[in-house]
């Protein structure tokens, strides 16, 4: 019989498909990929393996009543593998649903049953496990946005919801149940959430856009300590005429975008904070001369290129591209296309203890 560190080893390098086949092999592999201690170190190798790396995206079809989520593959630039169509991940029988994010290889969906209950469901698309969460107490609207990250302090993964009132709300897993946050402590605070996707969870905090007398900050929620920060957003990105701002993560870094528009043409900037301090805003790259409406990036591949899911502006279409051209993950479509990138995982937390 092999070692268990030589088996650790092993197995640490398998795809998660091929991990759930092998805990049939024996009672030793089963205990050991069950093992939340070898569930985290196969989660944090995967990060850094281009071929862990999936798009899940939800295709919302206006006045349809159809739930269709779709994977691919982001192990390279230039070659994607066919989408692969999801079933619906619960028994819920939707009238209406939203893909709110992605975390750790979770995905966090919100549903509305033909009864208007709104049920929001964790799940993950590699291994298939889901649960029903507790509505929150506030009932989300348009106007509000999720996000999904995981607390090491307590070992516990947290949801934090906002709304453009900045009312906000938790939900750490292990408790089961949805707790009112306080109020920001900066006055005349208005979050810009219409054109950010997710909350961004990156350094261990939760990051928003807000507007706060005439000056624009990025709002970290520190996901253990719950204190809000506020970190300054260059006057470069919003000085001009810019609509459409909002923050991403891009190689484990906080990304701010915007979109203004010249006489000429329309632009898209893109910034990074290389070492989480205000002082190094660095320029990504731009975009110019383009009819897109909105450019969010997505993901950032080994060679540095980005990912961006983008609307036209005049043909009134969805797609995915790089900042150099098209990308073959979807054709452009008139559905609306919501995207997040997640590393395949065998990570699904004990809930409701």
């Amino acid at each position: 019989m092999m070692d268990v560190d030589v088996d650790t080893e092993v197995l640490n390098r398998l795809p998660v498909r091929s991990l759930l086949r092998f805990k049939c092999v024996s009672k030793l592999w089963m205990t050991l990929i069950s093992d939340p201690n070898f569930k985290m170190k196969h989660l944090n190798h995967a990060k850094n393996d281009e071929n862990s790396q999936k798009i899940l995206v939800n295709q919302q079809y206006p006045y349809i009543e159809e739930f269709s989520l779709y994977c691919s593959s982001l192990s390279s630039v230039q070659q994607v593998e066919h989408p692969h169509k999801f079933d619906c991940p619960s028994h819920i029988k939707s009238w209406h649903h939203t893909l709110y994010c992605c975390y750790h290889g979770l995905a966090l969906i919100g549903f509305y049953n033909y009864k208007l209950d709104f049920l929001p469901l964790l799940w993950n698309p590699s291994t298939r496990e889901s649960i029903v969460l507790p509505p929150p107490k506030i009932l989300p609207n348009d106007y509000c946005t999720w996000g999904l990250g995981y607390d090491s302090a307590s070992d516990d993964y947290k949801i934090l919801k906002i709304d453009e009132k900045s009312r906000s709300e938790s939900l750490a897993l292990k408790s089961g149940s949805w707790r009112l946050m306080d109020k920001h402590p900066i006055r005349d605070v208005h979050p810009m959430l219409t054109s950010t996707d997710s909350l961004v969870f990156v350094h261990g905090a939760f990051h928003w856009l807000i507007n706060s007398l005439r000056k624009y900050y990025v709002m970290p929620f520190g996901i253990s300590d719950e204190v809000y920060r506020e970190i300054p957003l260059l006057e470069q990105i919003y000085l001009k005429k810019f609509r459409e701002p909002g923050v991403s993560v891009l190689g484990g870094m906080l990304c701010a975008y915007s979109h203004y528009v010249s006489r000429i043409e329309d632009v898209f900037m893109f910034w990074v904070m290389k070492d989480y301090v205000s002082e190094s805003w660095t320029e990504l790259y731009t975009i110019q001369g383009t009819d897109l409406k909105s450019a969010i990036p997505k993901y950032m591949f080994s060679d540095g290129e980005v990912l961006l899911c983008c609307r036209h502006l005049r043909h009134c279409y969805y797609e995915f591209r790089t900042s150099k051209g098209p990308f073959g993950v979807w054709p452009p479509s008139n559905v609306i296309l919501k995207g997040f990138v997640y590393t395949e995982s065998l990570i699904f937390p004990n809930l409701i203890s």
